[in-house]
């Protein structure tokens, strides 16, 4: 009779340290899907290799143009590393022909039809330079569908008609400053996730933004209390130009200024739950032993308490081999072996 109770008791207790194990497994797997953001394939082109994934009705009254795809559109050309030499012999070509004040909208005008052009004569001359995905992107979008809402790398944003509803914010949006004002920063608010879809599936996020002015030449726009920096939301600029790539996007939160007013906001950086800045390491650091300590002390604190409990009950033990052996999980050892992607080595089993 004792020897049942005592075979009972285990029974309850393993079954106790099963479900313990199940429930991390399942949420290490939640995490790991929630992190993957799909729509990510081999491509060439870096603006048809975003990760994100929209979601969400537009709210009412939100449409989409000819004129709002062709300015979509064209930031997208002048954002794609791949074809910046075709945009500067096209501009040099419009130096040529045109006097300086007509070059940018010349540029603008005539690029597309040429480049279109361009890309089909590396198709019939069996170039190596051509692909079908620089051909689709020479060809513009198809349609767009708008959304109120993106998962960029596991950060929410939400377009500001349902954020401003909410107690919550997820509508910030920042820019580091590039191009011609290298030194501003952009701060704005998302209004739609727009999808413009190209041939063979093929697709580009972007993030039509109302900016505020954020010159600092401009009285009025931007200002620096004590470190802080507040933005005047009532007044914009870039109204005819909104559109960012979606991954270009870091979220930010406005705080009231009380000292200065409503139209006033303080600005806040903030950093994302789930994700970490891991420093880089010099890569002519001799010590290949610290450098591995550095590289696994940085990322594996977090992943730990994840991957241990799911690899190990999951790939390497049964689960009555991993109730009865003699490591803990506290206890396993982190060397580069045969998880190369992960740098986890499980001890031997306790034989």
């Amino acid at each position: 009779m004792a020897s049942r109770r005592a075979e009972k008791k285990c029974t309850q207790q393993g079954e106790a340290r099963r479900t313990i194990i199940e429930a991390w497994m399942w949420r290490w797997l939640s995490i790991v899907l929630s992190n993957n953001d799909g729509g990510m394939r081999k491509e060439k082109l870096s603006v048809f290799a975003q990760s994100a994934r929209p979601f969400g009705d537009p709210g009412r009254g939100e449409s989409f143009s000819r004129n709002d795809m062709e300015v979509a559109h064209w930031f997208v050309l002048n954002n794609c590393d791949e074809i910046m030499a075709y945009l500067d012999e096209h501009e040099e070509m419009m130096k040529r022909e045109h006097p300086s004040h007509l070059v940018a909208q010349k540029h603008r005008e005539l690029f597309l039809q040429w480049f279109l052009d361009s890309v089909n004569k590396l198709k019939s001359s069996n170039s190596p330079t051509y692909s079908d995905e620089l051909y689709n992107l020479a060809f513009g979008p198809i349609r767009a569908e708008l959304f109120s809402g993106c998962y960029i790398n596991d950060v929410k944003f939400l377009g500001a008609a349902r954020d401003d509803k909410l107690c919550t914010q997820n509508s910030g949006v920042h820019v580091p400053g590039g191009g011609e004002s290298t030194n501003i920063d952009f701060y704005g608010k998302l209004t739609t996730v727009v999808q413009l879809l190209y041939k063979d599936r093929y697709q580009v996020i972007m993030f039509k933004c109302r900016w505020f002015d954020s010159n600092p030449n401009r009285p009025g726009s931007v200002k620096i209390d004590h470190g802080l920096l507040s933005v005047n939301i009532n007044r914009t600029w870039y109204d005819d130009d909104p559109y960012i790539l979606a991954n270009m996007a870091t979220q930010i939160v406005y705080l009231d200024d009380p000292k200065a007013g409503s139209s006033w906001k303080v600005v806040q950086k903030m950093d994302d739950r789930n994700v970490y800045a891991i420093p880089e390491l010099d890569p002519t650091d001799n010590d290949v032993d610290n450098v591995a300590d550095q590289r696994l002390e940085s990322s594996m604190k977090m992943m730990r308490k994840h991957f241990e409990i799911h690899m190990l009950y999951k790939n390497r033990f049964k689960y009555k081999e991993c109730l009865q052996s003699k490591y803990r999980f506290s206890q396993l050892q982190l060397t580069s072996g045969i998880f190369q992607d992960s740098m986890l080595q499980w001890p031997e089993q306790r034989r």
